[in-house]
């Protein structure tokens, strides 16, 4: 087993447990006390929990445990509180869950040699294609949260303007053969999807057909959808359309709103509204609010051709009523107000200090016993986790992580060696500390959030993306900017 995580479960000598950080540090409990940072020397002979030979990572385990002030009998206790196990249990009870549950077993644990990097050829060493390695898994990680793709159902009868909303909305996800003057174009339900949003749209309600079986067909399709174990398969939100020209609402568009669908999650778009008129649009409203929908719920718009009218007040409306965890998606996904995109992107300092912070913590906590210049590429792993983040955060897509973020974390080497260190950080001494860990790598999540904010924003307006080429003296003005502000 030569792949370790950072906050990977170790066993060490004496039957302490302890959360690995480095080569050199990991959080335990070496006495009854409270959780801190120990020499890694000190407990070894040590084994770690491996997986399909790669060490299995508890981030957020060893991230509550940096920040503890709670006090243990035994490490084990830390391990079983922070892994959320029953105080009761003994430690073969333990090994024995951590082989179910993750198919994972203790195995020896050694600390590799350091390899030296080839300047001369300029080949890649063992440790930078493990950088990339990892950068790449941490990656995908982060995608899988921040980039949750929403399940959005469009349903109404036939005619009433269903693909035509959507095309309008979110552009060319609907192709231009899928939408009809009138006519049935979709049979079932016809999926248009892309890595932001799917799109499921319903065969529209013909005049003459049995409602029953139209209203039969939809609840069977819902259910199937909302009883999935997997909550991202889920319908998150519903667009039901009827045509405002029409000026009548159903009772098969009644029962459907109310009783299939869950009303928290209904729009009531009324599509042709530049062929409604007002009386007409009065009429509907009434029907509407009369049977109990909420007239915020009831937007009225036209396609694309008759000017989008409403259909930026339908984005953001639905961008409001998403779960959480599908909005981001949703909002780079419409095609609709590009202001909004912008701005989407700018409301996301949040989550990216919030990245940031959890990193500069554990750097700190790995600098708690003073890192030699030599090694202060343990802080490595840490800072790939981070960057990962953030490029998912962002939404970076596989050709802008290939072409910037993966050539620049292979740079992380070359950084952090000690001749470099020492010009970046002035007066640095011989090694870092837990103050100095946690601001330089504060200082390179400011960094490459300020590029990967800047390529979020290129994207949008269409324009070229700046290169993450790493800048001496901005790096530097971001290093001091925090000193001087935490």
């Amino acid at each position: 087993m030569n792949r370790l995580r950072f906050g990977a479960l170790l066993l060490m000598r004496g039957r302490r447990f302890g959360f690995y950080l480095s080569h050199r540090i990991v959080l335990t409990v070496p006495k009854p006390g409270h959780v801190r940072a120990a020499s890694l020397a000190a407990f070894q002979p040590a084994q770690v929990l491996v997986a399909d030979g790669v060490a299995v990572p508890f981030f957020e385990a060893m991230n509550t445990a940096t920040d503890c002030s709670e006090t243990f009998p035994s490490s084990f206790d830390m391990v079983k509180r922070f892994l959320s196990q029953p105080e009761e249990m003994r430690l073969n009870d333990f090994l024995d869950l951590m082989k179910r549950r993750y198919g994972a077993e203790f195995v020896d644990f050694s600390v590799p040699a350091p390899h030296i990097e080839n300047e001369a050829t300029g080949d890649k060493t063992m440790e930078e294609s493990d950088v990339i390695k990892e950068f790449n898994s941490k990656y995908e990680e982060a995608r899988a949260k921040f980039g949750k793709r929403p399940n959005i159902l469009v349903c109404g009868y036939t005619g009433s303007g269903k693909t035509s909303l959507t095309k309008a909305i979110l552009g060319d996800l609907v192709p231009d053969n899928a939408i009809g003057d009138g006519r049935p174009m979709t049979m079932g339900y016809d999926c248009y999807e892309n890595e932001l949003v799917r799109i499921w749209d319903s065969k529209g309600l013909e005049n003459g057909q049995a409602e029953e079986e139209f209203t039969a067909h939809t609840r069977d399709f819902v259910r199937q959808r909302q009883n999935d174990p997997n909550v991202d398969n889920h319908i998150h939100l519903v667009w039901y359309t009827i045509q405002g020209s029409g000026a009548r609402v159903t009772d098969c568009d009644l029962n459907l709103i109310r009783n299939i669908f869950n009303p928290e999650h209904v729009i009531v778009v009324v599509t042709k509204a530049d062929a409604t008129r007002q009386r007409q649009r009065e009429a509907l409203i009434q029907a509407l609010t009369e049977a109990g929908i909420s007239e915020s719920r009831i937007v009225f718009t036209s396609d694309a051709e008759s000017g989008a009218v409403g259909c930026k007040e339908l984005m953001h409306l639905s961008y409001k009523m998403l779960p959480d965890a599908y909005k981001d998606a949703f909002m780079e996904a419409q095609r609709i107000d590009m202001e909004a995109r912008i701005q989407a992107v700018y409301e996301k300092k949040g989550k990216a200090k919030a990245i940031i912070t959890t990193a500069s913590m554990a750097a700190a906590a790995a600098g708690a016993i003073p890192i030699p210049l030599s090694d202060a590429a343990v802080l490595i792993p840490i800072q790939i986790t981070m960057i990962a983040s953030l490029a998912g955060l962002y939404g970076l897509k596989q050709e802008a992580v290939k072409q910037s973020a993966l050539p620049f974390v292979a740079k992380l080497l070359g950084i952090f060696a000690a001749s470099s260190l020492l010009k970046l950080i002035p007066m640095l001494g011989s090694a870092v500390n837990a103050t100095v860990a946690g601001t330089l790598t504060a200082a390179m999540g400011m960094f490459v959030k300020s590029n990967f904010e800047e390529t979020a924003i290129a994207k949008v307006k269409g324009q070229p993306a700046p290169q993450l080429n790493f800048d001496v003296e901005l790096f530097k003005k971001f290093y001091a900017d925090y000193k001087k502000n935490n």
